[in-house]
């Protein structure tokens, strides 16, 4: 490959790299917030004497205020993840579709706001069901779309009084479904470079 195909799918790779160091590191905050659940862990019941106060539970409080640290950790690596996720989704797709157009894009760009996190298009992910064969796995594509935008739909309507546990698991299916849309986006994009380079149609950059 040349020199432009080596810098656009490093940065598509890179990409997905922080997406599952993020993704790790929501699952094991989940774990950790399971681990010291309260109402899941039998606490010692010895008492802990305080001179001047009432006698405390020492393993009780220490597993409240674990989960409370832990679910503080959850809920921001759930952020993190999330915008990563899509990100990387938003981000592929869009690579994909400038090598589609026969463009020769060295990067992936994605705008990001004061706060770093990533900026996406009104517009969503692109239909590219007409663009690709099911070769190089455009009908899979198209079905990883069809569940992002259906996650997507949800969220529209959602109503403001829906049990926060419900929410959770929403987001979390909608982090995954982008997740899993840029993954195989990314393989299509590796697919379509190479065929390309076989037969000569890319140019150097």
């Amino acid at each position: 490959m040349t020199t432009w195909h080596h810098e656009l799918t490093d940065s598509v790779n890179a990409l997905g790299a922080a997406t599952r160091e993020l993704h790790a590191a929501h699952s094991h905050s989940r774990h950790a917030v399971w681990s010291a659940d309260p109402g899941r862990i039998a606490p010692a019941t010895g008492l802990l004497a305080i001179p001047g106060a009432e006698p405390v539970h020492p393993h009780d409080e220490a597993l409240w205020l674990l989960n409370d640290l832990y679910t503080v950790l959850e809920h921001h690596t759930h952020e993190l993840y999330e915008n990563a996720a899509l990100g990387y989704a938003y981000g592929t797709a869009a690579a994909l579709t400038a090598v589609l157009r026969n463009e020769h894009p060295r990067h992936v760009e994605l705008p990001r706001d004061a706060h770093g996190r990533y900026v996406y298009p009104a517009q969503g992910l692109p239909d590219l069901d007409h663009s690709l064969t099911t070769r190089v796995g455009g009908r899979e594509l198209d079905r990883l779309r069809t569940r992002f935008v259906d996650c997507l739909d949800v969220h529209d309507t959602e109503s403001s009084d829906e049990q926060a546990d419900a929410l959770a698991t929403f987001t979390t299916d909608l982090a995954d479904a982008a997740f899993a849309y840029a993954e195989h986006a990314e393989r299509v994009l590796h697919h379509l470079l190479e065929f390309a380079d076989a037969h000569g149609f890319l140019q150097a950059g």
